[in-house]
């Protein structure tokens, strides 16, 4: 199946985290069976994202950075039953989300705090 580079280069940035901090299995995406319209969806030990996208449109890097996070957090959360990733310092579920111009997982505890660039946890 050809990805849009985009979306293949976000889930490969979340698969880098998903790593780095012990998450085994492979984040991909996938057309599921009961997908009428062939949208693409990430995918997770065979559970599939909510929300579908389509390849052949056009995606910017760190807007999609941050949604192929939001949605590879509810597929692991829906497959394994955790949180995932957590704040080291806090032990909190983390947010995906945008600012000055980079995605970021956020924790709200401590007044809130960044913990890494999304594909860059070390």
């Amino acid at each position: 199946m050809t990805v849009n580079k985009v979306l293949d280069n976000a889930v490969l940035a979340v698969q880098r985290d998903m790593h780095a901090t012990g998450v085994s299995g492979r984040l991909g995406f996938g057309t599921p069976e009961w997908d009428d319209h062939g949208y693409l969806r990430v995918e997770y030990k065979g559970q599939y994202s909510s929300l579908g996208l389509r390849a052949d449109e056009e995606y910017e890097p760190v807007a999609t950075l941050v949604l192929i996070a939001d949605l590879a957090q509810a597929v692991i959360a829906e497959q394994d039953w955790q949180a995932w990733p957590t704040c080291p310092a806090h032990s909190l579920g983390l947010h995906p989300e945008q600012a000055n111009g980079a995605a970021l997982w956020t924790c709200k505890g401590g007044g809130g705090h960044t913990v890494a660039a999304i594909g860059e946890w070390k």
